[in-house]
C-alpha cells in the first residue's frame, strides 16, 4: 500500500553546487589567474568570496546525516469499530515531512511540533477484518527514516433497523437519483484537507434538544429492504430553535438540496468536518469563520423530514462516522494528548529492512 508514496521525499533533496567555474574541487577548472590592480583586484576579492562560499555550501551538503530518534507510531483506537473515527499520530523529532496510506489512497499528514497527526473514518457498513494502514516519514534531506505497513482490525456494531413511513410529497425524495444527487452536491465541500487544526477541545452539541436518532441506524422506508444508514444525530426541538456551531471552523458551504433541504457544513480542519441539515433558515455565508457556540442556523423540517428537528453529521475524510465521541471527553479523539511509548506500534520498519 505505501508503494505509491515511498519516494514522495524525494522532492526534498538538496542539489549539488552549480557549474564548475564555482566548484574548488574541479580537476578541469581553469586556474584563477593572479590577483590584479584596481577594479580587476575588487572582481577578482568577488569571486574568491563566492569560492569560499560554494566551499562552504558543499561541505554543509556532503555532511552526514543527522542521527534521528526512530519515529514513534500510534493508531487510536485499534482495533477501531464500523463508524469510529481513528486518529494516527507519528512523533518523529527533526522529520521534515510524513503521510499514510489507507485503502487505496495516500494522504499527508499534519506537522504539529514533533507529530505528525492525520484522521481517517470507518464507514458504518465498512467490512470487519483486517485492514492494512501505511505510514511513511522523511527526514530533512529526503531521506526515509519510516516505511510500516501494519494491519487494523474493523469490528462490527450491531446497529438497530428503523422502519419509517414516508408519504405525501416527500415520497418522491426516497428515489436513489435524488440521493446520488445530494450526495455529490455536498461532496467536494467536505472531503478536503485544511491543512490547520481550528477546533480546541470537545465539540459542543450543535441543539438543546433531546437526541431522537443515533448514528448507523439501518433504514428500511415504507416496508422496503435497507436501503441505507442514519448518517449523524437527530435532535428533537421546534421550528426556529437554536443551531449552534459545534466547534470553531470556517463555513465550506451554506446551500440547499432536495433530500436534506437548507444545510450548512463547517471546516474545522485536518479533513474533519460537521454538517448540519433539514434548517428552516441558514445565518452564516460560505467562507465567514465561527468560533464554537456561535449561531449559524434555525431548526427546521425541509427536505426528507417528518417534522422539525437537527441531522448533525461528522465527516472524516469523506467518510461519515458516528458523532457522540466527537462529544464525550473520555472518547474524543485528542490529537494532542499524552501517549505511552509503549502503546507504539512494533511492526519492522522496512525503511531499515
Amino acid at each position: 500500500m505505501l508503494r505509491a508514496f515511498v519516494g514522495a521525499g524525494a522532492g526534498v533533496l538538496l542539489t549539488a553546487c552549480g557549474g564548475d567555474d564555482l566548484d574548488p574541487f574541479a580537476t578541469d577548472r581553469t586556474p584563477t589567474p593572479p590577483p590584479a590592480r584596481g577594479g580587476e583586484q575588487a572582481q577578482s576579492q568577488q569571486q574568491e568570496s563566492q569560492v569560499q562560499q560554494a566551499a562552504a555550501q558543499t561541505a554543509d551538503q556532503a555532511a552526514p546525516p543527522l542521527e534521528l530518534p526512530d519515529p514513534l507510531v500510534y493508531v487510536i483506537p485499534s482495533p477501531a469499530s464500523q463508524g469510529e473515527t481513528v486518529l494516527l499520530v507519528i512523533e518523529a523529532p527533526g522529520a521534515a515531512t510524513a503521510a499514510m496510506s489507507w485503502q487505496g489512497q495516500a494522504f499527508s499528514l499534519l506537522r504539529k511540533d514533533d507529530r505528525f497527526l492525520g484522521f481517517f473514518g470507518i464507514d458504518a457498513n465498512a467490512p470487519v477484518g483486517p485492514q492494512s494502514l501505511g505510514v511513511a516519514v522523511w527526514g530533512p534531506r529526503g531521506e526515509q527514516l519510516l516505511w510500516q505497513e501494519t494491519v487494523i482490525e474493523i469490528t462490527a456494531v450491531e446497529w438497530t433497523v428503523d422502519n419509517i413511513q414516508i408519504d405525501g410529497p416527500n415520497a418522491a425524495l426516497l428515489e436513489p437519483t435524488i440521493r446520488r444527487e445530494d450526495e455529490s452536491t455536498r461532496l467536494p465541500y467536505q472531503s478536503k484537507l485544511t491543512p490547520q487544526l481550528h477546533w480546541l477541545g470537545v465539540f459542543d452539541p450543535p441543539a438543546g434538544g433531546q437526541i431522537t436518532a443515533l448514528y448507523g441506524e439501518q433504514r428500511s422506508f415504507n416496508g422496503g429492504p435497507i436501503a441505507e444508514y442514519h448518517t449523524g444525530i437527530d435532535f428533537g426541538g421546534e421550528t426556529g430553535s437554536s443551531v449552534v456551531a459545534a466547534n470553531s471552523g470556517i463555513v465550506s458551504w451554506a446551500g440547499r438540496t432536495r433530500r436534506r433541504g437548507n444545510g450548512i457544513i463547517l471546516d474545522h480542519g485536518a479533513g474533519v468536518f460537521s454538517g448540519y441539515y433539514h434548517l428552516s433558515e441558514v445565518l452564516q455565508n460560505a467562507g465567514t469563520v465561527v468560533e464554537q457556540g456561535d449561531l449559524i442556523a434555525r431548526m427546521g423540517a425541509t427536505g426528507l423530514a417528518t417534522g422539525p428537528h437537527l441531522h448533525w453529521e461528522v465527516v472524516v475524510r469523506g467518510v461519515t462516522v458516528n458523532p457522540l465521541p466527537w462529544l464525550r471527553l473520555l472518547e474524543f479523539p485528542d490529537p494532542l494528548q499524552e501517549l505511552n511509548p509503549a502503546n507504539a506500534l512494533t511492526s519492522t520498519n522496512l525503511a531499515k529492512s
